[in-house]
């Protein structure tokens, strides 16, 4: 139930402030809107404000604004107008308008989704939060399995990646993005180890424990970096120090913290060799955990980021991740479109259900993160030139203007539901995609 109703919730927040750009904007220039609906077909509920039927409809997948003088098509109501009324003689008609009033009505549901995703994360950064600091450092590789692609590669504790294939890599949030582009592809990564540079060829395997087929390197992990030391705790008498990578705790390597907490846990109070990363140097130490009141602990704690900024700055930060976000959202759909990523990577109406549930269980914070996420997805799609979606409708405008004319009637129509039939394919490809990564269809098909 808790996935229904955080699914229905965000949603329907965000088609309401896309739909929302689109009333309010018509409603600005004087144009007659006669429905705003949440969902498709069949009205259920709703009521009246002035010439406008605000609706809850049956298939909660998506919305409409229908305005005065539109195009007929497969996905909103026609409208009777009263005996006797005919629409081109009326100057609020929406194709009487300018097209660059039309412009703006048609993009202001995507800018009000970008909007909604801005304002979101402005309050995050606003607010508040810690972010594990691997995603912000330098890509060092820290863990590498023996046995594994990356060690027979010939990865090495401490590498630094510079790039991929000759795209740059800043951070391990960048390393991870451009990996999981490239399922099952040969890639050369340029690595720093010890001052010199090397070009390391290695292949991408494809992750499908979560359905997602995108690419991941086998039996590579991030650097674990060390946050705070605490006085006179054992990390600290042995000269371990903040910001400090921690790689193997005796002989087993580290993935993560928790990796390191179970070490030495393992080690029931026995001196550990712990093997660090510091300043391009591999070093070893050797540590006794001591009972620190929750069992033998090493007095460490792991590196977080805390983001958190004035107004201005916050606006500026929320603005530079959308942006981000949307440049690698283009990156993703064309490699999409030329078959580089497989049509399983996209997050249709079942995975946003299990996100948004799980993120619900997860916190307000988490729900909020995810809804800023999705909107901005959906605000980019509805760009697409593919008539009845806004970008269609603008493709359409764009047309006329060089044209220097409008389209017929009939032949909008015509464009309109065939883009219908496209899009309802689309979205039968991706109910597929979703209903293919759940367990029961894949026993169902056995």
């Amino acid at each position: 139930m808790t996935y229904v109703v955080s699914f229905v919730l965000m949603l329907g927040v965000i088609i309401f402030v896309h739909e929302f750009g689109h009333f309010i904007t018509a409603k600005i220039f004087g144009m007659r809107v006669f429905i705003f609906s949440f969902g498709f077909g069949k009205r259920l509920v709703g009521f009246k404000w002035g010439d406008t039927d605000l609706r809850l409809s049956l298939v909660p997948l998506g919305g409409y604004v229908k305005l005065e003088g539109e195009p007929e098509d497969y996905l909103s109501e026609n409208v009777a107008l009263p005996e006797g009324e005919d629409p081109s003689l009326n100057p609020d008609n929406f194709t009487s308008r300018p097209r660059w009033q039309r412009f703006l009505v048609y993009v202001a549901g995507p800018f009000m989704n970008a909007v909604l995703t801005v304002t979101v994360i402005t309050v995050f950064h606003m607010y508040g939060f810690g972010v594990e600091a691997t995603l912000y450092d330098a890509a060092v590789v820290g863990a590498v399995e023996a046995g594994s692609p990356a060690a027979g590669a010939g990865l090495q504790p401490g590498d630094r990646i510079l790039d991929i294939d000759g795209q740059a890599i800043p951070n391990w949030e960048q390393a991870h993005y451009a990996i999981a582009l490239r399922p099952s592809a040969d890639l050369r990564l340029k690595v720093d180890r010890g001052g010199q540079q090397l070009e390391v060829p290695v292949r991408t395997d494809v992750q499908k424990d979560d359905g997602s087929e995108m690419g991941r390197l086998t039996g590579v992990s991030p650097l674990v970096r060390v946050g705070e030391v605490a006085k006179d705790a054992p990390a600290e008498q042995a000269g371990m120090r903040p910001d400090d990578g921690i790689l193997q705790v005796g002989s087993t390597p580290v993935r993560s913290f928790s990796d390191l907490q179970a070490a030495v846990g393992a080690a029931q109070g026995k001196p550990v060799d712990v093997k660090l990363f510091r300043d391009g140097r591999i070093i070893d130490v050797q540590v006794t955990p001591r009972d620190l009141g929750q069992g033998p602990k090493l007095g460490i704690a792991s590196k977080v980021v805390i983001r958190k900024f004035g107004f201005v700055r916050a606006v500026r930060e929320s603005v530079a991740w959308t942006w981000d976000m949307t440049v690698k959202t283009f990156d993703v759909l064309r490699r999409l479109v030329t078959a580089q990523l497989s049509p399983r990577t996209i997050m249709g109406p079942l995975g946003i259900a299990r996100a948004s549930g799980d993120a619900a269980r997860a916190g307000a914070g988490q729900w909020f993160f995810l809804m800023a996420a999705i909107s901005l997805q959906v605000g980019i799609l509805n760009l697409f030139p593919l008539a009845p979606l806004d970008g269609g409708h603008l493709a359409i405008l764009l047309g006329e203007s060089v044209a220097r004319r409008d389209l017929s009637p009939h032949a909008k129509v015509w464009i309109i539901n065939a883009g219908a039939l496209v899009l309802f394919a689309l979205i039968g490809l991706v109910l597929y995609s979703d209903l293919s990564k759940t367990s029961w269809f894949t026993r169902a098909v056995q």
